[in-house]
């Protein structure tokens, strides 16, 4: 993967045509659209909290900003979001991190839409290209910065990501937009609501098209559509519906020359299809308590395009061991991004909100299963796991809100994982909070990491082995971290605005990493990318890291035209060598020592709208050992209502 330097401005032009049943009136930008104030939340504990009362620092993404932000993709959102890591692995696939340690699929970040996970087990990791939405169709983002998501389970062991889409009542009921601009870029949007006697409906869909970059070719299409329906059939149920389905492809590819040749880049198309339904009931038994269940279904089909001998040759085989090597695996990838993938979750809640005591409990079961003829060579693998959770948040006097969280995962013929969380918020008036938190969190190991087996067969009928990449771990054991922090989160009165300091302390235990390990069957010494002959890797609990630092987000509000959003994040990571197997390893920092970014908006007149944004992250390293440069990216965007 490589960092791009984006220290040139970059502006995207946009065509805006929209068709719409709203008066002009409406579509105007009024000042009051920007006065900001702490939000509520209800990703932190399900509860529907005041930030000031949430457990943990948050960042809310709201629509303002989305807009504001010029973003054209899901992943650049996060760019303004401290301790965030946004990676180009190329024009059109990203690799989004909290804290760095990572590669191009990190795994230690859950991310969710209306509540629905979209971590997919076959990589382990999210496939933003594959999301089944637009931008449009999200109203706002909740980030929990932080371990402390026990109610979330395993994929939260860092933070987690819950997009949040609009509800259909609050669009227009007929509106179309395209964008146009470099990379041959063409993109189309359609959207349509409308209701009926019990509720409201939503339908999006489009078609997007990029050719790449002029030097790798990676570009990329997809064709979506989605539907979001909320339907109250009495007084006392609430149904909420999803389903939708994204197709298309994008190139993949490490940027990069392999074994020392510039020519050496083979950059294969993957193509995907996906889709998923989800549907979530509640019931009101009086004012405070509900009781209600969500269940959803997701499915992604990877196919990645295989190398031809002229591919092979470019990578060091002979053409003689490419046409072999071609026979014997006719299902060989560079990448292994092939297979398919199908998670099914069914969750049973009950929910008590009033003022002194609130609480939200829960028993879920999730069936995750992948194939892949390259990844997974004993079949299909799969893995169903039970949780119980529960969050309590306590307020004994108008002063004091103490939040308690906790579950257990207990998986079919694996470990079992506990995350605990406490966190005292201290009220000091109605504008400044402090706030003290701990968490311990323990991540189950994913599918792709206990499962992963890898071979490349120099002769199938002999058993003779060119190279065994990598062979599987059933017995991985829990990953663990122990958290603390100290947050401060201060409304201003002298103008709109908020600032949310925190201080952090975490440490990892634990950690999978690769482990070289003796492997005598070979009789063909491959290319093992510097492992020693006759050896093979797999995932062991080798790696103990430890990070220490500070973030800091700004938000605010000059006068009525204007609104800056500033952040910044302070990341001292250090980690203990370890042994790999051929000997004891040194990491560099695996994190970026600073990150930040700014939003400022300017609304100069009542129908022109002006922003600019600002990125910048500092030099770190990957897992997979490349180091990423540091690097900045400037956005600038205009819009004419």
């Amino acid at each position: 993967m490589r960092s791009y330097n984006y220290s040139k401005i970059t502006i995207t032009l946009m065509t805006l045509c929209s068709l719409t049943s709203l008066s002009a009136a409406e579509f105007s930008l009024d000042e009051n659209a920007f006065l900001i104030d702490i939000p509520t939340v209800t990703s932190a504990t399900r509860l529907k909290q005041h930030l000031s009362d949430a457990p943990v620092s948050m960042t809310v993404i709201d629509r303002a900003t989305i807009q504001a932000s010029g973003a054209q993709n899901v992943p650049d959102l996060f760019r303004l979001v401290p301790g965030f890591q946004v990676a180009h692995v190329n024009t059109n696939k990203y690799a989004v991190t909290y804290h760095g340690h990572s590669d191009d699929f990190p795994r230690r970040l859950e991310v969710m839409i209306d509540g629905r996970s979209v971590y997919f087990p076959i990589i382990s990791a999210v496939d933003w290209s594959s999301l089944g939405l637009h931008i449009d169709d999200i109203e706002r983002i909740e980030v929990i910065r932080g371990s402390n998501t026990a109610t979330y389970g395993s994929n939260a062991f860092m933070g987690a990501i819950n997009i949040i889409t609009r509800h259909p009542s609050t669009e227009p009921k007929f509106s179309a937009s395209s964008t146009f601009g470099s990379l041959d870029t063409v993109n189309g949007n359609l959207r349509f609501s409308s209701f009926n006697s019990v509720g409201h409906f939503r339908l999006s869909g489009g078609h997007e098209n990029n050719n790449g970059s002029e030097l790798f070719n990676d570009g990329a299409r997809r064709n979506y559509l989605n539907f979001s329906g909320s339907f109250a059939p009495n007084l006392y149920d609430q149904v909420d519906l999803w389903f939708g389905v994204d197709r298309g492809h994008i190139h993949i590819g490490e940027l990069k020359p392999a074994r020392g040749l510039p020519e050496n880049l083979f950059i294969p198309e993957r193509s995907y299809d996906s889709y998923y339904q989800h549907i979530q009931w509640k019931r009101a038994l009086n004012d405070n308590l509900h009781i209600g269940f969500q269940a959803y279904q997701n499915y992604l089909q990877l196919q990645e395009q295989g190398p031809n001998i002229a591919d092979l040759t470019k990578s060091g085989f002979s053409s003689n061991e490419a046409t072999i090597l071609l026979e014997n695996n006719p299902s060989f990838k560079f990448l292994n991004e092939d297979g398919t993938s199908k998670q099914r979750d069914l969750e049973l809640f009950i929910r008590n909100e009033s003022r002194l005591l609130s609480s939200s409990s829960g028993i879920g079961i999730r069936e995750s299963s992948a194939t892949s003829n390259t990844l997974f060579e004993q079949g299909k693998v799969e893995s169903t796991r039970y949780r119980l959770f529960n969050n309590t948040s306590f307020s004994p006097t108008n002063s004091l809100t103490w939040n308690l969280g906790f579950l257990h995962e207990i998986e079919e013929s694996g470990p079992d994982a506990t995350s605990i969380r406490a966190a005292l918020n201290w009220h000091i008036n109605p504008q400044l909070t402090f706030r003290f938190g701990h968490s311990r969190s323990e991540r189950l190991p994913s599918l792709h990491e206990r499962s992963t087996s890898s071979t490349i067969m120099f002769d199938r009928e002999r058993n003779i082995i060119f190279n065994a990449i990598r062979r599987p771990n059933p017995y991985l054991s829990t990953e663990e971290i122990s958290s603390n922090e100290i947050g401060m989160l201060k409304n201003f009165t002298s103008m709109p605005g908020y600032i949310d300091f925190r201080l952090f302390d975490e440490n990892i235990s634990n950690g999978v990493e690769s482990f070289v390990i003796p492997y005598s069957e070979f009789q063909v010494s491959g290319l093992n990318k510097g492992r020693p002959k006759n050896t093979t890797r797999i995932g062991k609990n080798i790696s103990n890291w430890n990070n220490r630092g500070a973030e800091v987000q700004l938000k605010f509000q000059p006068d009525a035209k204007m609104w800056l959003l500033l952040n910044y994040a302070y990341i001292n990571s250090t980690k203990k060598s370890y042994f790999d197997g051929t000997g004891f390893v040194n990491r560099p920092p695996l994190a970026p020592q600073h990150s930040a970014s700014v939003l400022i908006n300017w609304q100069p007149m009542s129908d022109l709208n002006l922003s600019l944004a600002h990125y910048y992250v500092d030099k770190m390293h990957w897992f997979s050992g490349d180091t990423k440069e540091a690097y900045n990216r400037t956005d600038l965007r205009a819009a004419k209502h």
